[in-house]
C-alpha cells in the first residue's frame, strides 16, 4: 500500500499542467471608426425600448409574447440543454463513487483443483459491499478544454436566447404598427370609396343629358374598382398583422378593435454608438465568437484524446461468507492503483481528428467575421432607412396639414354655395389619400427604427465589475 502511494503522490502535480491546444485569441476583423450614415443625437436603447412608443397595449403584448412564443420557449430549452452539458462536463474533472453490494452463491467440483474441506465445503456462499473510484488525472488538460468548450456553448445558446427575444419583440412591434397602420388605412379607403362613388353618381347624372361623353364614365367606374381593391389590399394586411400578433403572442384567437385604432407614432431614433460597440451588443455575433471559442478549445481536446491518459483507481470494502461478519474489520478489503493507457498505432486517425478539428475552428472563425460585417451593413442600412423614412415622414404630414386646410375651405366655400360639389368632393379626396400616406410612411418610419434596435443589439444591460 505505501508504495504505491508513493507512486501516486508524484502523479497528483500532474493535474496542474498546462492544457495542450492553442488558448482562444479574438481574431482581427475589418471595422470602421464610425457609421458614415450616423446623424448626431439620438437616445440610449433602453432595455424595453418598446415602451418608448407610449401604447400600454403594445407593451403588454411584447411582454406576453417574451413569456409564451414558442420560438422564445425553444431558445430557452436550449440553454437549458447547454447548462446540463455544462456541468455533466464539469462534473467528469472531480472522482465518480460508485457503490456496490452483493451475494453469490457457487458449487466447486469433486474433480478440480480447488480443494475441499469440511469447513469450506462444495457449496459456497460470499457476500460482498464496497465503494470503488475511478478518476482520470487531467494531465493534458482534456477535461479543461472540454469544459471550456461547453461554457461556450452555453453562452453562445443564452445569446441565441437573446436574439430570439429580440426577434420576437421586434416583430410584435412590426405587426401592431402593421396592424394599426392598416386599420387607418382602411378608414380612408372607405372613405375614398364613398367619394369616388359620388363622382361616379355626378358623372352618371351629366353623362345622362350629354355634358360628359363615355370616356368619362368609364373613367369614374375605374375610380371606383381602384378605391375597392385598396380597401380591400387594407382589410387584408389588417387581417395578416393580427392573425401574425395572435401567433406571436400565444392567442391564435387574437381579435383587435378597428374603432379609434392610430397609427403609431415613432420615438426619437436612437443613437447608433461606435462600430466597435457592436462586438460587446450584438446578440448574434456574441454567439458566433462563443462557437469560435469552443471550436477553439475542441482542438486541445481532441490533441489529449491520443496522448497518454492516467487513471487513478481505488476501492475500500467487505467480504465475508458470514453476513453477519460482514462489516467486521477482519472482513475489510481495499485495492489502489494507477492505469495507464497510451495509443500506439492509429493509422493517422488521431492526427486526421485534430486536422478535422482545426478545419472546423476555421470555419468558425470565418462565421464569426460574417456575423461582424453583416451586423456594420445592417446598422448602415437602418440608418439611411431611418435618415430617409424621416424625410418621407415629414412630406407626408406636411402634405396631410395641406389637405386638411384645403379641406377646411372647402367646406367653407360650399357652406357659402361658393364650391361646386365636385370641386368638394376633390378636396375630401385628398385628405383621405393624405390620411393614408402618412399611416403609410409611418409604419416605413417604425419598420425602419424596429431594424436599426435589433441591428444595435436592443439593450444589453452592463453587470458592474466586482
Amino acid at each position: 500500500m505505501k508504495t504505491s502511494v508513493s507512486l501516486l503522490l508524484p502523479l497528483s502535480f500532474l493535474l496542474s499542467a498546462c492544457a495542450v491546444g492553442p488558448d482562444y485569441v479574438r481574431p482581427e476583423t475589418p471595422t470602421a471608426g464610425v457609421f458614415p450614415e450616423a446623424t448626431p443625437g439620438g437616445v440610449a436603447v433602453g432595455e424595453k425600448w418598446w415602451q418608448g412608443f407610449g401604447d400600454a397595449q403594445l407593451s403588454a403584448f411584447v411582454e406576453q409574447a417574451l413569456l409564451a412564443n414558442v420560438d422564445v420557449r425553444i431558445a430557452a430549452g436550449r440553454v437549458e440543454e447547454a447548462a446540463a452539458g455544462l456541468a455533466d462536463v464539469a462534473g467528469a474533472r472531480l472522482p465518480q463513487v460508485d457503490a456496490s453490494a452483493g451475494a453469490a452463491q457457487s458449487k466447486v467440483s469433486d474433480n478440480g483443483y480447488t480443494p475441499i474441506s469440511s469447513t469450506n465445503g462444495r457449496n459456497r456462499t460470499v457476500y460482498r459491499a464496497g465503494l470503488a473510484t475511478s478518476f482520470e488525472l487531467d494531465f493534458w488538460g482534456k477535461l479543461r478544454r472540454a469544459t471550456e468548450a461547453a461554457r461556450a456553448q452555453l453562452l453562445a445558446t443564452t445569446e441565441a436566447r437573446t436574439q430570439v427575444e429580440l426577434a420576437v419583440a421586434a416583430s410584435v412591434v412590426r405587426a401592431y404598427a402593421l396592424a394599426q397602420s392598416a386599420a387607418v388605412q382602411q378608414r380612408s379607403a372607405e372613405e375614398l370609396v364613398a367619394i369616388r362613388t359620388e363622382e361616379r353618381r355626378i358623372v352618371g347624372a351629366r353623362f345622362a343629358v350629354g355634358s360628359a361623353n363615355a370616356s368619362d364614365r368609364a373613367q369614374a367606374e375605374v375610380n371606383v374598382a381602384a378605391a375597392v381593391a385598396t380597401l380591400s389590399d387594407a382589410r387584408r394586411a389588417r387581417a395578416n398583422a393580427e392573425h401574425l400578433l395572435g401567433f406571436l403572442v400565444g392567442r391564435p384567437d387574437l381579435v383587435l378593435p378597428t374603432a379609434g385604432s392610430v397609427a403609431l407614432v415613432p420615438p426619437p431614433p436612437p443613437a447608433a454608438g461606435l462600430p466597435v460597440d457592436l462586438l460587446r451588443r450584438r446578440p448574434d455575433v456574441l454567439a458566433a465568437e462563443q462557437a469560435l471559442v469552443a471550436a477553439n478549445a475542441r482542438i486541445g481536446y481532441v490533441k489529449a484524446t491520443y496522448l497518454p491518459s492516467f487513471t487513478l483507481t481505488g476501492a475500500l470494502g467487505s467480504e465475508s461468507r458470514d453476513l453477519a461478519q460482514l462489516f467486521t474489520a477482519a472482513s475489510a478489503t481495499s485495492s489502489l492503483g494507477v492505469d495507464l493507457r497510451a495509443p500506439v498505432f492509429d493509422f493517422g486517425r488521431g492526427a486526421a481528428r485534430v486536422e478535422g478539428a482545426v478545419a472546423l475552428q476555421h470555419q468558425a472563425a470565418a462565421t464569426y467575421e460574417r456575423a461582424v460585417l453583416t451586423a456594420f451593413r445592417e446598422v448602415r442600412d437602418a440608418l439611411s432607412d431611418v435618415r430617409e423614412t424621416i424625410e418621407s415622414a415629414r412630406a407626408a404630414e406636411l402634405r396631410e396639414a395641406s389637405a386638411q386646410e384645403a379641406f377646411r375651405v372647402a367646406e367653407v366655400r360650399q357652406a357659402a354655395g361658393q364650391l361646386p360639389l365636385s370641386e368638394h368632393l376633390l378636396a375630401r379626396r385628398l385628405l383621405a389619400e393624405s390620411t393614408a400616406a402618412v399611416a403609410r410612411v409611418r409604419h416605413d418610419r417604425i419598420g425602419a427604427q424596429v431594424d436599426l434596435i435589433k441591428a444595435l443589439g436592443g439593450a444589453r444591460v452592463e453587470v458592474p465589475a466586482k
